[in-house]
């Protein structure tokens, strides 16, 4: 997968200023649809934008009715989708019946929510709709009838709203609506249902931004000294890291529900937990999205743009003059034998953990 992801993001490079320039500008269209309800959403990238995208399309499927969203998407991404009930039809643009599909459409608004490549600013270009949006960057607002600067400054949720409420005509703030995900009818927790339980994820989608296993097993065991129990989480990429971070932990009373839950069961299992301990990932996102309290360890990536807001949301950050060094999706290679995450101690990890639980009893 990462394999095909560096091949697409290539051709983007290669070709897609190419394209830019050979397709004439978008035509401004002088009025929007007084009715607007089909509307396709366009989310590549990874896990983290698609999460922080679903609290802006439940605002728009509460203020449009009715609406009928379509996303597509990576094909990893469809899962979050299928997750929430206001999506209806979760597409991929590696699956050719879906590309016809979405060509063959008429839409009233098509809203291309990528923030730098081309392909998806062409791909906005060629589909059929009476106004197309997107952000103002690397020329690709010559693709859009409205467009908007894109900033690495504000978070993430308020981007995505900044451009849906442009497009759309919203003159409200961003705010949270909670709950935002499916309510599962199977009670499968209930067999790992403690009185209070942390979650833990270690894993990140890039090696500059993950965490010592032998830090992490010094916060699980001095959690469980304080009577709490941890449960780990993640996926397939990380069955490796979290054996080892048992094997380092000197407590056996731990649950491993790595790689044993779908996108909607983890939700429920955020949801049901006391706090979350995360990396910057879109697990983290998911806890937000899950109304649970987080405490997130960050490094390379902009802490503005993709930490949690709130008092129930704390950061640990070492702000070296190195970091954050991530730009438009990308990390350098790191020279600085990965200092920014490497300087966060597990007691700074375990105070803040102490802080919110004390917050919250």
């Amino acid at each position: 997968m990462i394999h095909s992801i560096q091949i697409i993001k290539q051709i983007d490079r290669i070709l897609g200023p190419v394209l830019l320039k050979i397709f004439p500008r978008a035509l401004k269209k002088k009025k929007r649809s007084p009715h607007p309800n089909k509307i396709l959403i366009i989310r590549p990238g990874g896990m983290g934008d698609a999460i922080l995208l679903i609290p802006v399309l439940k605002a728009v499927s509460k203020k449009i009715k009715p609406a009928n969203i379509d996303i597509l998407c990576e094909p990893r991404n469809q899962e979050i989708f299928h997750a929430v009930q206001f999506v209806n039809n979760t597409l991929s643009y590696k699956n050719p019946t879906d590309l016809i599909s979405v060509f063959r459409k008429q839409y009233d608004i098509i809203i291309d929510t990528e923030q730098s490549h081309f392909l998806t600013a062409i791909i906005t270009r060629l589909l059929k709709a009476d106004l197309k949006s997107g952000f103002h960057v690397n020329g690709r607002q010559k693709m859009y009838t409205i467009s908007i600067p894109y900033r690495h400054d504000i978070y993430e949720a308020d981007s995505f709203w900044n451009l849906i409420a442009k497009t759309l005509d919203f003159k409200e703030s961003f705010s949270w609506d909670f709950p935002y995900f499916k309510q599962e009818k199977k009670n499968f927790i209930s067999d790992i249902c403690f009185e209070k339980y942390i979650c833990v994820f270690p894993g990140a989608s890039i090696d500059e931004r993950l965490w010592p296993e032998k830090s992490w097993a010094k916060v699980i065991d001095q959690l469980t000294q304080f009577g709490w129990k941890c449960v780990l989480l993640g996926s397939h990429k990380e069955i490796n890291q979290c054996r080892t971070i048992i094997k380092y932990c000197k407590t056996r009373d731990i649950i491993n529900l790595c790689s044993q839950l779908t996108i909607l069961e983890t939700t429920l299992v955020l949801k049901k937990s006391s706090l979350l301990i995360s990396t910057d990932s879109g697990i983290l996102h998911l806890g937000v999205l899950s109304d649970v309290s987080t405490v997130s360890l960050f490094g390379p990536g902009i802490e503005a743009k993709w930490a949690p807001k709130g008092h129930n949301h704390l950061v640990i950050n070492k702000n070296l003059d190195c970091s954050p060094c991530t730009k438009f999706g990308t990390t350098p290679p790191c020279g600085n034998f990965k200092l920014c995450m490497l300087k966060i101690t597990p007691m700074d990890v375990i105070n803040k953990a102490k802080k919110l639980i004390t917050l919250n009893e």
